[in-house]
């Protein structure tokens, strides 16, 4: 069931003054760890936006994931990051018998190796230099930091969980399991690293108000750990104040959880949970707070009576623009702002039969509502004070109001960049829409074109034709606007034929696009193939009963009686057709990832081809942040050494055998002995902490020609 709501305090442009207010009641909002520093989710400036406008304006707002990584890049606790992985190192190596949980950490802590205390503020730094970012030897320099900072980070966590400035769904903790995520323990175990943050930050940040209503916006699996410990110590240091979690994931928390015991016993610390759109549930929350009314019974709001309450779809034609305002941008890891914002929500097409995407009941996704143009550019407008990138984060727009969009934008003097994903409108080119698209400053375009079979775009629901799209994206590469290319393999009935067709169509047209990704089909419950499995050939199976968080489920394919499971990749694609769609070294949220903030920036500078020619004498980097070189260790191989790829596969064998797959069932697995031979050998420590290993009396330190040349050749060897 859904609900639509319009938040009808606003006059029909937005401006109407708030309401009279009897008191203001202080509250606080916060965006947890772990999630990309690079630029602000735009939840928290569009709850701030609706706030303000209704009357509450005490209001504070906390980017813990940025404070608290600028905690942690601080010298003094780098450095002392660093001493931690040299003890471990020393620790390992005189182990009479090391175990595997041992060499997992003894890899991580070779991280340590060729960094020394400034390197992460540095790195940081050369983020926000708006010469150095663009750089590209340089920008490695910095992004090797980040790769190594987090395996460092990772000897504080249960094995696996930190992926990138992500966390894993299946680790050493499995956040697809309410008995996980329902344990103190665990959650400070995933926590550790950021104890001191709390502790010595946020604490006092709790108590710089009387706040009254404390809200966590988690657009991201990767928050939820850290979110629920944060809201323990909301509870023990404001045991007054009411604690509510929004956003996204909460939405699928709430969706994809069964049992509302079991998701209750997760939410522990809360009092209150919006698992839709947040404006008007917020305001519902903060009224009542000031009203002295219950709080049971608010529109889009659930309380621990109120088990289920329908989803919410606001307005979004006549509610106040986002409140950018309430962050300090100079602070976000990248050379200039790059701003989030949604013209419009939900998707105009909503059929695609894999889809199940947000706030969805009886859709793949929401409703499709467009804010009148003359509003966007209004609230552009404001947004441009603050900087000129803009990422309009949509499901899809139509091709009608993307048209009147770009229009208006073109005829503007606003002087915006601009990227968002769209659908494969085979009317670009008959409308010259690419031109127009660049005209209104557009950069880069991300297209979901799923497959390359046209049974299996059919089968989807796609509503496109393979055979169109080389001419969208010509139109496109024509007008100097970069296209960012997302499909998967592995839907219900693809042949090994067709998921070749897939890679191959990229291939073919290589020279039209400039970053892609080729993912691998997981079926979700909320899917039109979950719903209607007969028509697509599948049995949906139950998942692993660890997994009671049903987030994706395994399925029987009916004629051949094989069992697909959401783990790993497609072996039946050979990795030189993978390496063939892979451009650019690095992923989100760095340059050469989909619709990264910075990967936006650089389509700003350089045009579609992402990055600048490189020079003929191999350019190097301005400034030396980490230095690759070769380290003895006491081991016959580093390869025969445990590593996470042996872990994964006890995860995905446990999982796929229905055992035990919770933090607690690996212990015995990670306590046995490992496989380590005593010995000697050379390993080579690459920028971004990959190991290599050497053959003895190879010459790889320093930055000799013949050392860089033998460095790169042994990188490419072990890439792949």
């Amino acid at each position: 069931m859904s609900v639509f709501v319009p938040l009808g305090r606003f006059g029909d442009d937005g401006t109407a003054g708030p309401p009279p207010v009897s008191r203001e009641v202080p509250y606080l909002l916060v965006s947890p760890p772990v999630t990309d520093p690079t630029t602000a989710y735009h939840s928290i400036p569009y709850l701030v936006g609706a706030t303000r406008a209704a009357g509450h304006t005490r209001c504070g707002c906390v980017d813990a994931n940025l404070d608290a990584f600028e905690y942690l890049a601080a010298p003094e606790r780098f450095g002392a990051a660093l001493e931690e992985a040299r003890r471990v190192r020393a620790e390992v190596e005189s182990a009479p018998s090391p175990t595997r949980r041992d060499e997992l950490r003894y890899r991580l802590s070779l991280a340590a190796e060729g960094l020394d205390a400034t390197a992460a503020r540095e790195a940081v730094r050369i983020f926000q230099d708006p010469e150095l970012f663009y750089h590209p030897p340089t920008y490695a320099q910095a992004v090797g930091v980040m790769g190594r900072w987090l395996d460092l980070l990772s000897l504080h966590t249960p094995v696996g969980v930190l992926d990138g400035f992500s966390m894993r769904g299946k680790s050493g903790v499995n956040l697809c399991s309410t008995a996980d995520l329902a344990d103190q323990s665990v959650i400070d175990a995933v926590a550790r690293p950021f104890e001191g943050y709390l502790d010595e930050v946020f604490r006092r940040q709790l108590l710089d108000e009387p706040w009254e209503v404390v809200g966590f916006s988690i657009g991201y699996t990767s928050q939820l750990p850290v979110a629920l410990r944060m809201a323990r110590l909301v509870r023990a240091v404001l045991p007054e104040a009411v604690v509510v979690l929004g956003g996204t994931e909460i939405g699928d928390l709430v969706k994809y959880t069964g049992d509302r015991d079991r998701l209750w016993q997760v939410l522990r610390d809360v009092d209150l949970v919006v698992p839709g759109e947040g404006e008007a549930a917020l305001v519902g929350i903060l009224d009542a707070v000031r009203d002295g009314r219950p709080l049971s019974g608010i529109t889009g709001v659930m309380t621990r009576d109120r088990a289920d309450t329908p989803v919410v779809y606001g307005s979004v034609a006549t509610p106040p623009a986002p409140a950018y305002d309430v962050w300090d941008w100079a602070r976000y890891w990248s050379p200039e702002p790059v701003l989030l914002y949604s013209p419009t929500r939900g998707c105009y097409w909503n059929k695609c039969t894999f889809c199940d995407y947000g706030l969805n009941t009886d859709r793949p996704t929401s409703p499709s509502r467009e804010r009148p143009i003359a509003s966007v550019l209004a609230d552009l407008t404001e947004a441009r004070a603050i900087g000129r990138y803009v990422y309009f984060a949509v499901d899809a727009m139509s091709p009608r109001y993307l048209r009147g969009l770009s229009a208006a934008l073109a005829g503007s003097d606003l002087d915006l960049r601009w990227a968002a994903e769209l659908r494969l409108e085979r009317t670009f080119p008959e409308r010259a829409v690419g031109q127009l698209l660049a005209d209104s400053g557009c950069v880069a375009v991300s297209f979901g074109y799923e497959s390359g079979s046209q049974r299996i775009l059919d089968l989807i629901d796609k509503g496109v034709k393979i055979a169109n799209v080389p001419a969208v994206l010509k139109e496109l590469a024509d007008s100097g606007v970069a296209a960012q290319m997302m499909g998967f393999t592995g839907f219900p009935t693809e042949t090994t034929q067709e998921a070749y067709a897939t890679h191959e169509f990229l291939h073919e047209h290589e020279e039209l696009w400039t970053t892609a990704g080729i993912g691998l089909f997981s079926l979700t419950p909320g899917s039109i193939v979950a719903k209607e499995p007969e028509r697509f050939g599948v049995e949906a199976l139950a998942p692993s009963r660890s997994d009671d968080v049903r987030r994706y489920l395994p399925w029987r394919d009916m004629s051949t009686g094989e069992i697909h499971w959401p783990d790993g990749t497609d072996p039946r694609i050979p990795q030189e057709y993978v390496a063939r769609t892979r451009r650019v070294e690095f992923d989100r949220p760095w340059t050469g990832g989909i619709d990264s903030a910075h990967t936006l920036l650089y389509f700003g500078r350089y045009g579609r081809a992402l990055l600048p020619e490189p020079t003929a004498d191999g350019e190097q980097p301005r400034v030396r942040l980490v230095r690759e070189g070769t380290v003895s260790i006491p081991f016959a191989s580093v390869g025969g050494l445990t590593d996470v790829p042996d872990f994964f596969a006890e995860v995905i064998r446990r999982t796929r055998e229905d055992l035990p797959s919770t933090s607690d069932a690996f212990e015995e697995w990670l306590a046995t002995p490992g496989s380590s031979v005593p010995g000697r050998s050379s390993v080579l420590v690459l920028t971004d902490g990959t190991l290599i290993e050497t053959p003895d009396g190879l010459d790889l330190d320093g930055d000799g020609p013949l050392q860089q040349a033998l460095r790169l050749m042994l990188a490419a060897r072990a890439r792949g």
